[in-house]
């Protein structure tokens, strides 16, 4: 694989400040041509991996996609029978099964708008290997003039674990969560979409135990009613189909030159961007002795607690181990073909031995493999900016391009807004009565002969050694004047504080991050829809 110059350079993303405000870049009008530059197949050359050309994997992980997407989908929403692989693009996004907040929502919007557009399949990857723990959602609550957010729960807590092997603990506390939810919403907010989403949740969970199953599909069926025609499946799903398994085996099998890479460009991306934090975008792959870090999880049905990927060259082949209990040894060469290899890893799978990408391979895999055009949120898109670089570097070719897209949606309170200048305007007027109380002070008479020494003071050269002393008399003097511009101190100081509160109130009602089924339909439905 050849070694290709990548250059990073620092990308300004932001979320819209504004309700109603939209990211999409590029604009939906350069789509046509980001399509077609990625389908071009001469993009990315003949590109072996292991024996087997990345176009000959991605043409089969493809028509396996479509078919579990279909299949998975028709379980719970009808699918439109006339979807075919045959020359059609593949349109993907992707978020974890749970009830984010209508920015990410707006993605599968976009999705199905652009597959619509362009005569695509649109499907939403259901990242179900992130972790849940506590299953609960921040409800704003309480009075404009008090308001407080509580935590509302949807099932009971537990340790975290993958979406994948999450189970539905308490059937009750599901089933009223809408009620409970209603009681604590501000009144103000008129048939939130919980009240229509959580009837779907409740049935799902009668023939699916999975919690975020019973969510995503129920999210699903809402779309479909609003006119959406995607496809969604589990990447659960995609990594236990062989593909995959050929692409992770390629992976362990040039471990050591995928891991220098992608070290070396980790470090490049953090310089261009600024990011000092050690854990951001991605931690750098470990090495322990013969052990190298791989970028994959690995847990099993029985004990459901991800844990980091570590592998060693051994005689016959490679041995993989999660440090715990888990230690498997693969049959992969460098120099040999993965068949081996893959069939143990499918055998693994069957003994209930999960092996699942982590979140920068689980997009690589998706961009390179399983779709034409991939959208991200400002969170992935920024640190796709790495994949991009390592895709280059380790495949040899120009990674394909992707979509940013994010929304922005209030909910329907009315909230006091605090602009930042307001409360600096503040805090610069205490401070001018702290160092220049004479300002204020320049039509009362007892302040006069104060005002005049120091207006002295501050007029008269002097020589460089006597300046420390002409400081210390104009602080005894500014110290003298403090009594009598303390009224107009305690008056800043309570406007500056009544300010900051009604800037922590802005702030708390007017958050971006609160679940999309808190909203009325009436406000979401025209911001998503309209694009």
């Amino acid at each position: 694989m050849s070694r290709v110059n990548s250059a990073m350079q620092y990308r300004r993303l932001r979320s819209p400040k504004d309700h109603g405000g939209r990211l999409i870049d590029p604009p939906l009008s350069d789509v046509q041509s980001q399509l077609s530059a990625n389908l071009d197949p001469a993009r990315r050359g003949d590109c072996d991996l292991q024996g087997r050309s990345l176009a000959s994997l991605s043409g089969t992980a493809r028509s396996l996609l479509l078919d579990a997407a279909i299949e998975y989908t028709s379980v719970y929403r009808d699918v439109p029978g006339s979807l075919s692989l045959a020359g059609t693009p593949i349109v993907m996004t992707g978020h974890q099964p749970d009830l984010y907040h209508a920015g990410v929502w707006y993605k599968n919007f976009v999705l199905d708008q652009i597959a619509r557009k362009r005569q695509a399949v649109g499907i939403n990857l259901l990242i179900d290997n992130d972790t849940i723990g506590k299953a609960t959602i921040r409800v704003p609550s309480g009075t404009v003039d008090s308001p407080l957010v509580e935590q509302v729960a949807f099932d009971q807590a537990r340790n975290e674990i993958p979406f994948e092997e999450r189970r539905l603990m308490d059937p009750e506390l599901l089933n009223s969560f809408a009620e409970r939810v209603r009681s604590k919403l501000f009144r103000s907010i008129n048939s939130p979409l919980v009240e229509q989403l959580w009837p779907n949740v409740v049935t799902a969970s009668i023939s699916s135990q999975n919690l975020g199953s019973c969510l995503s599909q129920a999210r699903h069926q809402l779309e479909a009613s609003w006119g959406l025609k995607t496809l969604e499946l589990p990447l659960s799903q995609v990594c236990d189909a062989d593909p995959f398994r050929w692409f992770a085996a390629t992976l362990l099998t040039r471990l050591q030159q995928f891991q220098q890479i992608h070290n070396e460009l980790l470090l490049e991306y953090r310089r261009a961007n600024r990011v000092r934090s050690q854990t951001h975008p991605v931690p750098p792959l470990a090495a322990d002795g013969e052990w190298l870090e791989a970028p994959f999880w690995l847990w099993s049905a029985t004990d459901p607690r991800r844990r980091r990927l570590f592998v060693r060259q051994v005689r016959d082949g490679i041995e993989i181990t999660d440090r715990q209990a888990q230690r498997h040894l693969l049959s992969l060469t460098s120099d040999g073909s993965c068949e081996v290899g893959v069939e143990q890893l499918r055998q693994l799978s069957d003994q209930g031995i999960k092996l699942r990408s982590r979140a920068l391979l689980t997009t690589m895999f998706a961009r390179l493999f399983l779709c034409d055009l991939f959208i991200h949120g400002i969170g992935g898109a920024k640190y796709d900016q790495l994949t991009d670089a390592i895709i280059q570097r380790f495949f040899g070719f120009t990674a394909p391009k992707f979509v940013t897209v994010t929304a922005t949606a209030k909910l329907p309170i009315e909230h006091p807004v605090v602009a930042d200048t307001e409360i600096l305007a503040t805090q610069l007027k205490l401070r001018e009565l702290r160092f220049n109380p004479q300002r204020y002070l320049v039509s009362l008479p007892e302040a006069a002969s104060l005002v005049t020494a120091k207006q002295k003071l501050i007029t008269t050269e002097v020589q460089f050694d006597s300046r420390q002393n002409r400081h210390l008399q104009i602080a005894q003097l500014n110290d003298a004047m403090q009594p009598m511009v303390e009224q107009q101190r305690m008056k800043l100081l309570h406007e500056r504080a009544n300010l900051i509160e009604q800037a922590r109130i802005g702030t708390l009602l007017g958050s971006r991050e609160y679940s999309f089924c808190l909203f009325p339909e009436a406000t979401l439905r025209p911001l998503l829809l309209d694009i």
